[in-house]
């Protein structure tokens, strides 16, 4: 930084305009408190940020060498010799005669007074400078320190790695369906999206309403971008809310958003359904394989969701936006056959299996697909849509099919076959791939010619239509298995 400051005097005798040079290599920060009549020459090439200089009267300040450093404050007692009793920061070197101790505390004096005296004003923060003690300048670099060091951790929590999502949440539990999973993410506006978009879903809630995962990438970030758009949609999405319910003129103290829903839960708290667990379900199956009865387990997830939701609850150029991944799960395009087709397989089924998720394409629109289609939902047998996931995981796939003839349906059939023939169980026909919707009749015709006591299918959302016909026209068990086949062949989960 270059340039030049001009406090002139023509009293006491002394030099007027005098001029202050900060070199070419000076950096920022350099204040000059001048007295009267004080002269200042010039700030070598090494002076730091935050130096601050203070003249007394009918001084003189001298050369500051390259040995200054940062935040040293420069004092100069009264009539001082040109260039002598210069003091720089904490153990300095300078040009000059080192002040004792008595003119220490007399040139502190002096310049304090020239401080309040002198003709160019310090700024409200080299004032506050200027008056800090050696505890206060302690104080302030700790303060220093500190924000460095919380610098520092944002940085770190930014670079580090995200946890993977544990098995049962909706990230890991796709949508039934043959191929990659569909995922759910959310928009960093907050709206869900569908597969193929980053995004975040929000975990439990804290005390103040934010996700503790979601404060930390909130701090993490910068201004504008993610971080923004997720304090405002959290905002919009509580307290908000909250402010729409309270009366002019009032305010309601110290309760935040989170706080009320807590409150309102508790009285909503009686309303809660319980879902068959993967134990009872297991029971369930095998009881029903044992007394050789049918039995239909069908999933419903984003795909099906969305497919029912085309053209009813939601316009049908939304669902393509939000689900461009149903014609690779068995629907290229939702139409009126298709919808009502899949409310009759979801009215039959034995159970159903929903998502726990609350996100808008899961429970958001669950409810208002079933309500659409007439269908009540207490009347329905309910477990979660992530129960094939769920009996992996407690170790009860495997005692289910072994001792069964197991009839395996989808695009990773054969693979599956191989597999679980390694760990002794009885397959005894294998489906290739379902060509959606439209390849339903053909399927069940093949189907038809094979002997089996449970089918597993993971063939999109077809496999709702077809585990319902299966276990209503062939009497046997019928469970619509997804992409835990894909996972299984592929080595990602391991039997």
């Amino acid at each position: 930084m270059k340039g030049t400051v001009r406090a002139g005097s023509s009293k006491g005798g002394s030099s007027t305009d005098g001029v202050i040079r900060i070199s070419k290599a000076g950096r920022t920060g350099v204040v000059l408190s001048r007295g009267k009549a004080s002269t200042a020459e010039r700030v070598g090439k090494a002076s730091t940020a935050g130096s601050v200089i203070v003249a007394g009267k009918a001084d003189r300040i001298g050369n500051v060498g390259k040995a200054s450093r940062p935040g040293g404050g420069i004092r100069v007692g009264k009539a001082s010799r040109p260039g002598g009793g210069i003091r720089v920061g904490k153990a300095a070197r300078a040009r000059g005669v080192e002040k004792t101790d008595k003119a220490r505390r007399s040139s502190r004096a002096a310049g304090e007074r020239a401080s309040r005296a002198g003709g160019a004003a310090l700024a409200p923060p080299a004032q506050s400078r200027l008056r800090q003690g050696p505890v206060q300048r302690r104080r302030s670099s700790a303060l220093g320190r500190r924000a460095a060091a919380r610098a520092k951790q944002r940085t770190a929590m930014r670079r580090a790695p995200k946890p993977a999502p544990h098995a049962s949440s909706p990230q890991a539990m796709p949508a039934s369906g043959a191929g990659p999973a569909p995922r759910q993410t959310t928009h960093p506006q907050g709206v869900v999206v569908p597969a193929g978009r980053e995004g975040a879903a929000a975990s439990a809630g804290s005390a103040n309403g934010v996700p503790p995962a979601a404060e930390h990438a909130v701090q993490a970030a910068g201004p504008g971008g993610y971080a923004a758009g997720y304090r405002d949609g959290v905002f919009a999405g509580g307290e908000a809310l909250v402010a729409q319910h309270i009366p002019p003129d009032h305010i309601l103290p110290a309760v935040a958003a989170a706080d009320l829903i807590a409150a309102g839960f508790r009285q909503y708290a009686p309303s809660l359904t319980r879902l068959t667990s993967p134990h009872e379900m297991a029971g369930h199956i095998m009881a029903a394989l044992d007394a050789q009865r049918p039995l239909s387990v069908v999933r419903l997830g984003d795909g099906e969701l969305l497919t029912l939701a085309a053209d009813t609850v939601l316009p049908a150029a939304e669902v393509q936006e939000l689900a461009p991944f149903l014609p690779y799960a068995g629907v290229p395009c939702s139409t009126p056959d298709i919808r009502a087709t899949l409310a009759e397989a979801i009215r039959g089924a034995d159970w159903v299996g929903v998502p726990i998720s609350r996100a808008p394409t899961f429970q958001g629109l669950l409810f208002p697909v079933l309500r659409h289609f007439g269908i009540d939902w207490s009347s329905l047998k309910l477990t979660s849509s992530t129960i094939n996931y769920s009996l992996h995981q407690s170790r009860l796939l495997l005692p289910i099919l072994q001792g069964r003839r197991v009839l395996l349906i989808g695009s990773q059939a054969a693979e599956l076959g191989a597999l679980l023939q390694l760990h002794g169980v009885q397959v005894t026909g294998i489906i290739p791939a379902v060509a959606g919707m439209a390849d339903i009749p053909r399927v069940m015709q093949l189907t038809s010619e094979h002997t089996f006591d449970i089918a597993l299918v993971a063939a999109g959302i077809p496999a709702v239509v077809l585990c319902r016909r299966i276990a209503g026209e062939l009497g046997s068990v019928a469970f619509d298995f997804g992409h835990l086949a894909d996972k299984l062949v592929t080595g990602e989960l391991q039997l």
